[in-house]
């Protein structure tokens, strides 16, 4: 996840359990609710205690079954929402929700009285304690950012003819050229008014990184005739750019 509000974290979660099923032989009562927060990190240890097998040990999330046998069952536990860095992070619970990022900015919401999280209270000395009662309960350990393979990365469309202008919206983040055609191509970044200005080459089958942002459209040329061979037009995230043969 990029952002840890509730509006891009969370979901509904909807389980039926039939009678007879070793970890829960009564199953689950049909129109039962439970607000109660939870998160996916735990679907895997709930079914296998639904299916009476051992724990694993490493699981981070707790099982569920405990809510199923009884929705308003005590709950101790806070969902934790990891984002793209490490030290980002968010935590959920039924009333509270607090954000942390690796910088030590940091946000706190009353979701019942404040449903939207428009009011960040993390500035205010009134509520002090229970900004230090959040940061109580944060992760202490975060693993190593991995940065995904060239292979992972989503896909720009490669679209023939010349390019519109930009327009460019949104924070920037690299994408990757990849050129795979047998001669030397140049990269043109298409202003606002759709005038192309150079970024440089990509060589013939290597790849060229590039900062962008949203919206950006990038015009490719044959190095050597200036011929428009084709453009991108970058989306929202991290993503390479295949230049066809």
């Amino acid at each position: 996840k990029y952002t840890a509000w509730r509006l891009c974290t969370r979901i509904p979660l909807m389980i039926r359990v039939p009678k007879g099923v070793p970890g829960l032989p009564e199953g689950t009562k049909p129109g039962s609710i439970s607000s109660q927060p939870v998160n996916l990190l735990s679907l895997f240890p709930t079914l296998t205690e639904l299916a009476g097998l051992p724990p694993k040990k490493d699981n981070d999330g707790p099982s569920l079954v405990p809510l199923l046998q009884n929705p308003k069952a005590d709950w101790p536990h806070m969902s934790t929402t990891f984002l793209s860095r490490p030290g980002d992070y968010g935590l959920s619970g039924r009333r509270w929700r607090y954000i942390h990022y690796a910088n030590g900015d940091e946000e706190l919401y009353d979701t019942r009285a404040d449903p939207y999280e428009w009011t960040n209270l993390a500035g205010r000395s009134d509520y002090a304690a229970k900004l230090s009662e959040m940061r109580s309960l944060a992760p202490k350990k975060f693993a190593p950012r991995k940065e995904a393979s060239l292979a992972a990365l989503p896909g720009l469309r490669w679209k023939k003819g010349p390019a519109p202008a930009s327009k460019p919206d949104g924070n920037p983040f690299d994408v990757i050229f990849v050129n795979r055609r047998k001669q030397a191509v140049e990269v043109y970044w298409m202003d606002r008014q759709g005038k192309p200005k150079s970024y440089g080459m990509a060589a013939p089958g290597k790849n060229k990184r590039q900062q962008t942002r949203p919206g950006a459209v990038w015009q490719i040329v044959d190095a050597d005739s200036q011929k428009i061979l084709g453009h991108f037009i970058v989306g929202d995230r991290k993503s390479k750019a295949v230049i066809p043969r």
